[in-house]
């Protein structure tokens, strides 16, 4: 088996782009669930992508990418959080460091989360999957589809607010009962 070391400029960066491409939008949304700011947001995930290209090599590939880009993660915000600390001025560094723990652990968890709503959506009729795609996947606006399917404005959103909570209930019996 071939060590990181031993890799070509070429396989290391296809080899990277292997382990970040399926978890970068698990590293923006830990990122962003921490920093409000969009901006500010895009730039830690910039810095952070950066940095786990640049420290790609000590990375173990027995490891958890994941998990290891996710440190790399908070320290990059500990480190804006730090660099605009006169933003931060009701909050102390012992918060902040609890913060991101909190947010680390919840993403972590995110997999198991987005298989049960996966399966839940499955669930769902044929009409009611069209809905959730139109909607949240192509981001359609309600007025448009209500217009598509001859509905008022109002039953789409109602629709998809019975929707929301269908799946919400479902994900949560899914993850309480392990199924």
């Amino acid at each position: 088996m071939e060590t990181i070391e031993s890799l070509t400029k070429s396989d290391l960066y296809e080899t990277f782009l292997q382990a970040y491409s399926p978890v970068q939008f698990r590293i923006m949304a830990y990122i962003r669930t921490l920093i409000h700011d969009r901006t500010g947001a895009d730039d830690v995930f910039q810095e952070t992508s950066l940095v786990l290209w640049r420290r790609f090599p000590e990375f173990r590939q027995d490891g958890d990418f994941l998990q290891w880009a996710l440190g790399i993660s908070r320290r990059q915000v500990l480190k804006y959080w730090r660099k605009t600390r006169r933003d931060q001025q009701f909050f102390s560094e012992a918060f902040l460091e609890r913060l991101s723990i909190e947010a680390f652990d919840v993403t972590r968890d995110m997999d198991v989360r987005q298989d049960a709503l996966e399966t839940c959506i499955h669930g769902l009729t044929d009409r009611q999957r069209e809905l959730i795609r139109k909607f949240y996947g192509e981001g359609m606006p309600a007025e448009v589809i209500a217009v598509l399917w001859n509905r008022s404005v109002h039953s789409v959103y109602k629709c998809l607010r019975i929707l929301r909570r269908t799946l919400f209930h479902c994900v949560e019996q899914r993850l309480v009962g392990g199924l």
